[in-house]
């Protein structure tokens, strides 16, 4: 790959390893820094934070949470998902927290393409979803480092559907996100077990609330928990910023480089995220 000296080069992707990996050495010393969702980047870019959701909620005026739970009181939908990505291993623990009993109501393409509401973030997607207790948050790759999406942040924060974490570490979420927002799979041993919690939830709106009391920080940001709050959560609002910061004021000296690009993005996984397949997405600054 030719590579202008005087242009800074930065690593951009928004899939993991699994999708988004291959053999990186031929890119050994070109990039000067990698852009992406996971914390340890040059520039951290998640897909969504405590702080826009609650940015979006106030926004919105969805500052009480009693609203919320009328919807779903006088709603019997229980779980919601919304796939087009038919990944085998997700599919797979899907289809048996159904066998197991669990009413789930099933979207996009690997469901024959029908949309929540009128399509995906409009107005009626989010009212939609505020009748379901829970929303699968299943990701199409397991254990890789800091890669959780909208599916979790919008799709189950957001709406107001408890989120229902497959793939994903669990301490990877805690990170950040609040410590009783979400159901994690891996919290249960059998689909079986992980679905009887999940009824008794849906029968007890005192132990469900507690999955939603951190809604209520838009309306008490000082109840917000310390490691959350937006002065210690830089660019989890202006990830852009900062890498056009970044730019402006690196000027013209280059000296910041990633030695090996595949050492940075794969080599740390240390393993545990799936085998790397695609080639990975590019991006020049």
């Amino acid at each position: 790959y030719f590579r202008k000296p005087w242009q800074l080069y930065a690593w951009w992707t928004l899939e993991s390893p699994l999708h988004a990996g291959g053999d990186l050495r031929s890119f050994d010393e070109f990039f000067n820094l990698t852009f992406n969702y996971r914390l340890d980047a040059g520039v951290y870019a998640p897909y969504g934070s405590i702080n826009l959701i609650l940015r979006e909620l106030r926004k919105s005026g969805e500052t009480e949470l009693e609203p919320l739970l009328e919807r779903k009181r006088n709603s019997d939908k229980m779980a919601a998902w919304a796939v087009s990505n038919c990944y085998g291993k997700r599919m797979d623990f899907a289809k048996s927290l159904m066998d197991a009993g669990l009413q789930v109501d099933t979207f996009g393409g690997c469901f024959g393409g029908r949309q929540i509401g009128g399509g995906r973030y409009s107005d009626t997607f989010y009212s939609e979803l505020q009748k379901y207790k829970f929303y699968f948050s299943f990701e199409n790759s397991i254990n890789c480092k800091d890669y959780f999406t909208e599916k979790f942040w919008f799709n189950g924060l957001r709406s107001g559907a408890v989120p229902v974490v497959w793939g994903p570490r669990k301490s990877d979420i805690l990170k950040v996100a609040p410590t009783k927002s979400f159901i994690h799979s891996n919290d249960f041993d059998t689909p079986g077990e992980l679905v009887k919690y999940l009824k008794y939830l849906a029968t007890n709106e005192t132990a469900y609330a507690e999955y939603l009391h951190w809604r209520t920080w838009v309306n008490h940001p000082e109840k917000i928990e310390t490691r959350l709050r937006l002065e210690n959560r830089e660019n989890d609002l202006r990830s852009f910023c900062k890498l056009c910061s970044m730019v402006q004021s690196d000027g013209r000296d280059r000296k910041r480089i990633v030695h090996s690009l595949n050492e940075a993005w794969i080599g740390t996984e240390k393993g545990e995220c799936h085998k790397h397949t695609n080639q990975s997405q590019l991006s020049f600054i």
